[in-house]
């Protein structure tokens, strides 16, 4: 027993840190060990594993918002905005969501390969996964290729530069990952209907694994120049064994929709 133990704590240790994607694909499917594998581990939640977004609802339409009272944007003009925000709404003409348009659109994604954006990268319906370290937990994102690095053991600056995926400092509530986030630009749209936000956007997202198979998020949003509220709202990913694609965002791809699709949809001029 004393040759076996430390082998054992050593195996453990090296699967732990290696192998949490894979045991998270192929772990034994007894009740049992799927809430075991679904629990904490020294502490932490386990979030591993590729997470295939679950995003339609009763209606069987994709959740087009993160105001919870207007989940799928039915009427977007609705949302809390404030006068400034109100505006700029006024202007946006989405490809995707509760006010796709394909005539003249001025979404950023669309237009110029810009990133997403947090909160916006999860209405996409690509996967997305976990690497968890001590220090620095990065998400990784199938859409565009995107990562982000979530850091553990620090504050926010007391003035961030301004940045596409802002400055984000994690944190470990039980078995909830919570990630508070700001130094946002006010270049990115919240949503797929084109809500827009202003550079005090704060976002905290909420990771929690419901079971083996599913994980939950929950986002909320606190924006006092472009919002007279605090919203938010909560979607649903499953574990899947599907590998994480290339979905680049690349100029050139989207020049050529634009000219081989969105352009012949457009009304002619004058109609």
């Amino acid at each position: 027993m004393q040759i076996r133990i430390p082998v054992l704590i050593v195996t453990l240790g090296a699967a732990l840190a290696f192998s949490w994607r894979l045991a998270a694909q192929s772990a034994p499917t007894s009740a049992g060990a799927k809430a075991e594998h679904a629990g904490m581990k020294a502490g932490v939640p386990d979030l591993s594993g590729i997470w295939d977004p679950d995003f339609h609802g009763p209606e069987g339409v994709r959740l087009s918002s993160w105001d919870s009272s207007d989940p799928y944007a039915k009427n977007p003009e609705k949302a809390p905005m404030t006068p400034w925000a109100a505006a700029k709404f006024k202007d946006v003409r989405p490809p995707f969501g509760a006010l796709q348009t394909f005539d003249n659109t001025n979404d950023p994604v669309q237009r110029y390969c810009d990133p997403p954006g947090v909160p916006r990268i999860y209405m996409y319906p690509w996967e997305l996964t976990f690497i968890q370290t001590p220090k620095i937990v990065y998400i990784l994102y199938e859409y565009t290729k995107i990562w982000r690095a979530i850091n553990m053991d620090r504050e926010h600056p007391k003035d961030p530069d301004s940045s596409w995926l802002g400055d984000s400092v994690g944190r470990y509530e039980g078995d909830t990952f919570v990630i508070d986030t700001i130094g946002f630009n006010d270049k990115t749209w919240l949503d797929q209907t084109g809500h827009p936000h202003s550079d005090a956007l704060h976002v905290v997202e909420r990771f929690r694994r419901l079971d083996h198979d599913k994980l939950e998020l929950a986002v909320t949003i606190d924006d006092p120049k472009a919002y007279t509220k605090t919203f938010s709202a909560s979607k649903v990913y499953k574990l899947t064994d599907a590998p994480m694609g290339e979905t680049l965002c690349a100029y050139s791809e989207m020049k050529d929709f634009q000219e081989k699709v969105i352009d012949k949809t457009q009304t002619p001029p004058g109609k």
